[in-house]
């Protein structure tokens, strides 16, 4: 999946074309795949990406669509994975909330704008500061040494989280204070503050205006061979709520796809070759507010 005009697309073949599908709610998706899954290969700026050396073959299971040597190789990955001391590019600092006490401290090149915090479904932001990959990591580090944000969540932190949405006022507050303590904290790096903008509220822009499905079907894996057809119900980042045929929501993580060869369906096609487990949501999140 890539990010195309602020909405993530899925890349398809299409006779002997390749075809990027904008993603978002009310959109019909209707892929098809089969054959190996193989390595997507590694990226590194101003020379896009290269090919898998070995042609590896890659679990069904996995949403790190990259083998050991690939991985190695990455230059986003060597930043995340503190190899890289500096690579001559500005860098930004954000705050991301994804949830009531769920705040994360992250830095993104500047040349990215805010598709890492697209990517990631990060359901509010602010951006906090620029500066040199060094200047920006220590900074990173210290606000969560300080314990104001963390660094990182799991996938399934966040999904599970989207059971307590819509939370707008309380997005609002944290980041607007979080912001503030930040900038104290930080008071003393070398580093160019950004002045205070709006804080962004991506909750109706990922259409979980009324949060998530309250049960639904989660993709846990693909098999070889598979169709994935339905409505978009929501786009959160690099997941899909979709309606299949039955009427039942289903979740997919899009990077389940990555490393496979895939193709438009056509008309009448059905989801077929998905593995599935339930979600349901949580007691705590039915309990109403008592004044």
């Amino acid at each position: 999946m890539s990010w195309f005009e602020e909405r993530p697309a899925l890349t398809a073949v299409e006779g002997d074309d390749l075809h990027l599908k904008a993603l978002m709610p009310g959109a019909r998706l209707a892929l098809t795949w089969s054959g190996r899954r193989r390595c997507i290969g590694w990226t590194a700026p101003g020379s896009g990406r290269t090919a898998c050396a070995e042609d590896a073959d890659i679990d069904a299971g996995a949403t790190l669509a990259q083998c050991p040597a690939c991985q190695n190789r990455d230059h986003g990955l060597a930043i995340a994975r503190d190899r890289v001391t500096d690579d001559g590019r500005t860098y930004q600092l954000y705050l991301a909330w994804f949830a009531p006490g769920m705040l994360k401290v992250g830095i993104t090149a500047v040349q990215r704008g805010v598709a890492r915090l697209l990517e990631q479904g990060a359901i509010g932001y602010t951006l906090i500061a620029t500066g040199s990959l060094p200047a920006i990591r220590r900074a990173e580090l210290t606000l969560s040494a300080s314990g104001l944000a963390k660094e990182r969540y799991r996938s399934r932190a966040k999904v599970e989280a989207w059971w307590g949405l819509p939370e707008t006022e309380g997005l609002r507050s944290a980041l607007t204070e979080a912001r503030t303590k930040a900038l104290r904290i930080l008071a003393d790096h070398t580093l160019e503050p950004l002045p205070a903008g709006p804080i962004v509220d991506n909750t109706a822009f990922f259409g979980l205006h009324d949060g998530a499905p309250a049960t639904y079907h989660e993709v846990e894996a693909l098999d070889d061979s598979g169709t994935l057809a339905g409505e978009v119900r929501a786009v959160i980042g690099k997941h899909l709520f979709v309606t299949v045929g039955d009427g039942a929501p289903l979740l997919l993580d899009t990077r389940l796809l990555a490393g496979r060869h895939t193709i438009a369906a056509g008309e009448g096609a059905a989801t077929a070759g998905v593995r599935t487990a339930e979600r349901r949501r949580p007691l705590v999140y039915d309990t109403p507010t008592l004044f």
